[in-house]
């Protein structure tokens, strides 16, 4: 049974709710001109970003300063994930590239293939299997394909008619190895048991967003919620089971509370507190964190001057008080909690030509409680 979308979505303010994050430090991810940062992960050996350059950069966590390049896909980045030592990156060239972080990153130690342009994968918590989500191809088919990592040549086997449209989302369960989400922009949320060879065995649920997924992920102390974004800038919650819990509609209608926001960024689950947060942004740049209660927002904080242009990733670590966020402007910029009064960090807005060229080359109850891509043309 679906929920009537709300008139108004509550917000009220909770400054208290997390450690106050300033900006520490920042870099320019490129020096080509309009090249824009996707995603930005910390992994084992630092910071991982990618940019519409097809290359991932590393950094080093605060100081910004760049430590090593991988220069291997051959069409546009459209995810990276890390998992223990290595890095995955995905790419439209039809491929997954597996880096190991403990070796000299020359060259990827697996790479797993595709028929077809990949928009989304993920690694099954138990690392045995790896699942890729495709594009609509030209047969009208969206594929989700799966790997053996032990064998990356050659898939395993393929779903192809669970969706209708693109696969804009693959989402293993953390707490349940051999289920997995995905998300489509033909709307549809559908959850799997991956141990299932049939296509019809292996979908379990199906929950019908009535709009196309930009983002969607797990969240609560056993994975048993959902969060569902669309590239209408609307939200809905669900259980994993396919019953929806909230319907937000569209986000942007806080403004009339005072917050604005022109669309999400990403959403992130602490937990140690079993909070959703849900990063938004301005046009302008400006980032606002709000938790994401059961029928309302809590507006955390507003972390404003670190870009000139939309946000695209952030990366944060909710319990280590740190954040990285990165944008169209090709900006970098660290967060932090610890950030002295009286820092001598320039603004990275203000920064002339020149210095850009080299700057940084080197509160409600919770739930969840006990392209044609958007991702290349959003908001």
């Amino acid at each position: 049974e679906r929920l009537a979308q709300m008139a108004r979505i509550p917000v009220t303010q909770a400054p208290t709710l997390l450690p106050k994050l300033q900006m520490a430090n920042a870099a320019m991810f490129d020096l080509g001109k309009d090249v824009y940062i996707y995603e930005t992960l910390l992994t084992d050996i630092g910071l991982a970003v990618s940019g519409s350059n097809q290359k991932v950069c590393f950094y080093e966590p605060e100081t910004l300063q760049k430590t090593c390049l991988l220069d291997y896909h051959k069409d546009q980045l459209t995810q990276i994930r890390s998992r223990e030592t290595g890095l995955f990156t995905c790419s439209a060239d039809k491929q997954i590239a597996h880096w190991d972080l403990r070796q000299a990153l020359t060259s990827p130690v697996q790479v797993f293939k595709a028929n077809d342009p990949l928009l989304s994968f993920d690694i099954s918590a138990n690392n045995t299997f790896l699942v890729g989500g495709s594009i609509l191809n030209d047969s009208y088919s969206a594929n989700i394909t799966f790997w053996d990592p032990r064998v990356p040549s050659t898939p395993v086997k393929l779903f192809e008619n669970s969706h209708s449209d693109d696969v804009s989302q693959i989402h293993c369960c953390p707490s349940a190895p051999n289920q997995f989400l995905s998300g489509s922009t033909d709307g549809l949320l559908c959850t799997f048991d991956a141990s299932q060879s049939d296509e019809d065995d292996a979908l379990l649920y199906v929950a019908n967003t009535n709009a196309s997924v930009a983002k969607c992920g797990y969240f609560g102390p056993d994975s048993q919620f959902i969060y569902a974004q669309s590239d209408m800038e609307t939200l809905q919650l669900w259980t994993n089971d396919s019953t929806q819990l909230a319907d937000f509609g569209d986000v942007r209608d806080i403004k009339e509370s005072g917050i604005p926001i022109d669309y999400m960024v990403d959403f992130r689950y602490d937990p140690q507190t079993e909070r959703l947060y849900m990063v938004s942004g301005t046009n302008g740049g400006d980032i606002h964190l709000l938790h994401v209660g059961a029928g309302s927002f809590e507006h955390v904080q507003a972390l404003a001057s670190g870009h000139s242009a939309i946000v695209r990733a952030f990366d944060w670590g909710i319990g280590q008080e740190w954040a990285v966020s990165g944008g169209e402007d090709g900006h970098l910029t660290w967060w932090s909690t610890n950030v002295p009064l009286a820092s001598p960090l320039a603004n990275p807005l203000q920064l002339s030509s020149d210095t850009k060229k080299t700057f940084g080359s080197g509160e409600h109850g919770n739930v969840g409680s006990s392209n044609g891509n958007r991702r290349f043309s959003p908001y």
